[in-house]
């Protein structure tokens, strides 16, 4: 039986990635889906490489990176434009 390997595309815009890539070489995005909590002096960073569907880190509970970025469908973190409404 083959072995085929899922090739890993950008999240943002579906250009192939290579092996290694951190980030995608046409837009930008990262293509590792990690923990955002960097930690403070009372808790230690987690570094948690979650799954590419993963809002949240499965470790900490911390926003991943995906998330952060708006790179998850029905995820993205809303911005504060300081306009007055």
């Amino acid at each position: 039986m083959a072995d085929k390997k899922k090739d890993k595309l950008c999240p943002r815009c579906s250009r192939k990635a290579e092996d290694g890539d951190k980030h995608c070489v046409g837009c930008g995005a990262p293509l590792i889906n990690s923990c955002t909590n960097a930690g403070d002096i009372f808790t230690k960073k987690c570094s948690k490489v979650n799954r590419e569907d993963a809002a949240y880190c499965s470790g900490c509970g911390a926003p991943t990176v995906f998330h952060r970025e708006g790179l998850l469908a029905g995820t993205q973190v809303k911005q504060d434009k300081g306009g007055s409404s």
